[in-house]
């Protein structure tokens, strides 16, 4: 494993892991390194390779499968799909630096999940139902036990939201989402580190994570909306207040 990214682009001073990890990993495609079809080390073995966390890799990889670069096989692993990257729609990872812009992103998230909420209760299957279980009891456990652990609870907000989206039964919705988780994950851990600073307020979301499921359980389309639609915009101030305070810049 140590030559494995001997070709890689090089990373790019002063960008996030999320954007160094990509880089590396876009750079073995594009560089023929890994041509199509080829399956991805594991992902303990790219973390260590990196030296970033899994959730970092994870984070990488949902950006390339944004990207048409790579793709999921279920039961086998992460293959690459192609060696040339989609064109068309794309968030810079600058942007969640703007206040005004990270604002606007959140906003689009607002209306991709709000709806997403109120499909997955209809189509729902019980596989379904016990991920979304499963993924509001590892965050609430996570806040319970040691809410200083504060990216081990952003994956499990972010397993809950993508649970939601792999109910609606429609790829684009988890396409659209793992994009955005992509985009948002470093700066919601900053957020959320802030948070845990002052006193926290996960709590809460904990709480608005589990009615939106108990929704989603009821096949209540129109509560699970509404909820989500609360449970968004309180996390969106929630986030933009623990960065920015007050303030209205960008």
């Amino acid at each position: 494993m140590g030559d494995m990214f001997q070709n890689a682009t090089p990373l790019a001073r002063g960008s996030t892991l999320g954007d160094q990890a990509t880089t590396a990993l876009r750079g073995q495609i594009l560089n023929g390194d890994w041509p199509v079809g080829t399956m991805l080390p594991a992902e303990t073995a790219l973390s260590q390779t990196l030296t970033v966390s899994r959730s970092v890799i994870r984070e990488a990889v949902s950006r390339l499968k944004a990207e048409g670069l790579l793709e999921s096989h279920q039961g086998r692993g992460v293959f690459v799909a192609s060696n040339r990257p989609k064109s068309g729609f794309a968030i810079d990872s600058r942007d969640v630096d703007s206040r005004r812009k990270l604002a606007q992103i959140l906003e689009l998230r607002l209306g991709i999940e709000i709806e997403a909420a109120a499909i997955a209760a209809q189509r729902r299957s019980q596989a379904d139902l016990d991920s979304i279980n499963r993924a509001v009891e590892e965050f609430a456990a996570v806040q319970r036990f040691d809410p200083g652990r504060v990216r081990d609870g952003v994956d499990a907000d972010m397993a809950f939201h993508r649970a939601i989206c792999v109910a609606t039964q429609n790829e684009y919705y988890l396409g659209l989402f793992n994009y955005l988780g992509a985009s948002l994950h470093e700066v919601i851990e900053a957020g959320r580190l802030r948070s845990a600073q002052r006193g926290g307020d996960s709590r809460e979301a904990a709480a608005e994570h589990h009615t939106i499921a108990a929704a989603i359980k009821a096949q209540d389309g129109m509560a699970a909306r509404k909820l989500m639609r609360r449970h968004l915009a309180l996390s969106r101030d929630r986030l933009l207040g623990h960065l920015w305070g007050a303030e209205d810049g960008e």
